[in-house]
C-alpha cells in the first residue's frame, strides 16, 4: 500500500488555518522586537549597575571577565542581537 495515508502539508490547510498560522507569525515577530528592546534596556541598565559598582571601589566591583553580571549582559545583548537580526526590518 504506497498511498497517502496522512493529510499533511499546506494542500491540507484550510484559509482559516492559513491565517491563523499568518496572525501568530506576526504576534511572534511582533513580541520578539519587542522582546530585543527591553533585553537591550536591561543589558545597558546592567551596565550602568556595573559602572556604580566599580566606582565604589569595594568589593562590588567588576573585576573578572567571568563575572556574572560581564556574562549576563554579554547574553542578553547576544540574543538581542539574534531577535532584531531575525525579527527587525531589512534593508
Amino acid at each position: 500500500m504506497s498511498g497517502q495515508l496522512t493529510m499533511i502539508g499546506d494542500d491540507w490547510l484550510s484559509d482559516r488555518d492559513r491565517k491563523a498560522h499568518a496572525r501568530a507569525e506576526a504576534a511572534r515577530t511582533k513580541t520578539g522586537l519587542e522582546c530585543a528592546k527591553k533585553l537591550e534596556a536591561a543589558a545597558d541598565a546592567l551596565n550602568a549597575y556595573a559602572a556604580a559598582c566599580n566606582e565604589c571601589r569595594d568589593q562590588s566591583a567588576v573585576r573578572r571577565a567571568d563575572d556574572s553580571r560581564v556574562l549576563l549582559v554579554r547574553s542578553l545583548m547576544e540574543y538581542s542581537t539574534w531577535l532584531d537580526g531575525k525579527y527587525g526590518v531589512k534593508a
